[in-house]
């Protein structure tokens, strides 16, 4: 939300705002700086080294202000307002001022300094904290700043790693579904001939003897292996004759019985003329192809 001061024109007793652009680059992990032109009061009692900034007007938006004074006095440069983390109380020959130090985020451009700094510099918050050469001010909004930062890449690099769990977990649980799945496709894979045979045996069972115990008993174990399959998420691929020939889930055989299909002349119509061996599938992945004779 952005915030606006309220202070009466008339009224010079209340305390005056400063806003002051703490502008942090993260491609150097430093602060920009500027050095104060004239050496007056505030040069010589609150340092040469401040940051860009300043009064905040009767009416004005904080943030906007701050954008403006950003660039008249760094020049036409990119950069994100990001939070206030100082303020403190100045007192001068005029009153007290309220400095506010928001945190900026550099974003690129060239700084052309206005008249009112003859220097600019981009130094680190150790260098800043170890210097004489900065007043105590300067360098508690430094060391402000420079502890939201840490504290935020601090929580970025918690995310990302909070991040990389979550998806080293959800590889783990894919990497243990296809063990499971390999294991299960892998003892698939052995009971498919059983089948296969008790199909061969029962599909050509003569009319009279579909009654018989002994074949009633067959066809029994046959159900049994085909619902462990069922069980296991196991279907069998749909071939019958008539059907669209479709690589993706058919094998073709050679048709031996064919003559007509060696010539030259002979158009295939790439149609199942019959189903050879049964396929299947788990979910949409193929552990063994329908072989079938195309026409």
């Amino acid at each position: 939300m952005k915030n606006k001061t309220e202070i009466p024109a008339e009224n010079h007793s209340l305390m005056k705002i400063s806003q002051k652009a703490i502008i942090y680059d993260p491609s150097q992990d430093k602060f920009l700086i500027a050095r104060v032109a004239e050496h007056g009061n505030f040069y010589h009692k609150y340092g040469p080294w401040e940051f860009f900034g300043g009064r905040l007007h009767v009416g004005e938006d904080m943030q906007e202000a701050l954008g403006r004074e950003i660039k008249e006095e760094a020049g036409d440069i990119e950069f994100r307002i990001e939070k206030l983390v100082a303020n403190k109380i100045i007192s001068g020959l005029r009153g007290e001022t309220m400095f506010l130090g928001y945190l900026v985020i550099f974003q690129g451009g060239e700084i052309e300094l206005s008249h009112e700094h003859d220097k600019y510099a981009w130094e680190s918050a150790e260098n800043i904290k170890n210097s004489t050469e900065y007043k105590s001010w300067f360098k508690e909004f430094i060391a402000a700043a420079d502890k939201y930062v840490k504290n935020e890449q601090y929580l970025e690099g918690w995310k990302r790693c909070q991040a990389d769990f979550e998806n080293f977990k959800k590889r783990q649980a894919d990497s243990q579904k296809d063990l499971i799945r390999y294991s299960t496709q892998n003892i698939i894979l052995q009971i498919l001939p059983v089948i296969d045979n008790f199909h061969a045996s029962t599909d050509h069972i003569p009319e009279d003897q579909k009654e018989n115990p002994w074949v009633t008993g067959i066809m029994y174990i046959q159900k049994q292996l085909e619902q462990v399959l069922a069980e296991n998420g196991v279907e069998e691929i749909g071939a019958k004759k008539g059907d669209n020939f479709d690589p993706a889930f058919h094998e073709a055989v050679e048709d031996k019985e064919c003559k007509s299909c060696k010539s030259k002349d002979y158009k295939f119509q790439n149609k199942i003329k019959k189903v050879v061996v049964r396929g299947y599938k788990i979910d949409d992945k193929v552990i063994r192809a329908a072989r079938v004779i195309v026409e």
